[in-house]
């Protein structure tokens, strides 16, 4: 198999998925403007984030966690969950879930 290069402004999520062959692990691409927030939800499945930039908290089963460019997040399975953006510049993050999450994903959706 070729390595699969796609870059996230030219695809929604899943950027990378399975249609890409992956076998295991989806990729998604968030974005959240200042006051902005992900969805409230929980899944039976964990998934990590690396923050790439903004600051804001992530919200998971009642505590708030400060995050920051650089943070490694693990959110665990069946936690109630949300991202916030608290400051002044967007927060992006990109998010790791495995494929069998992908059939939960809409299609028009970079909150999930």
């Amino acid at each position: 198999m070729k390595p699969v290069i796609k870059n996230y402004k030219d695809f929604s999520n899943p950027v990378l998925g399975a249609q890409d062959g992956v076998p295991t692990v989806i990729s998604l691409y968030h974005d959240h403007g200042p006051g902005e927030s992900s969805e409230h939800h929980e899944h039976d499945w964990e998934h990590q984030a690396f923050i790439l930039s903004g600051s804001g908290v992530v919200w998971v089963d009642g505590q708030e966690y400060d995050i920051q460019p650089g943070d490694f997040v693990l959110i665990p399975e069946n936690s109630s969950h949300y991202f916030k953006n608290t400051g002044s510049v967007t927060l992006s993050r990109v998010t790791f879930n495995p494929i069998r999450s992908e059939k939960h994903i809409r299609p028009d959706s970079r909150l999930i």
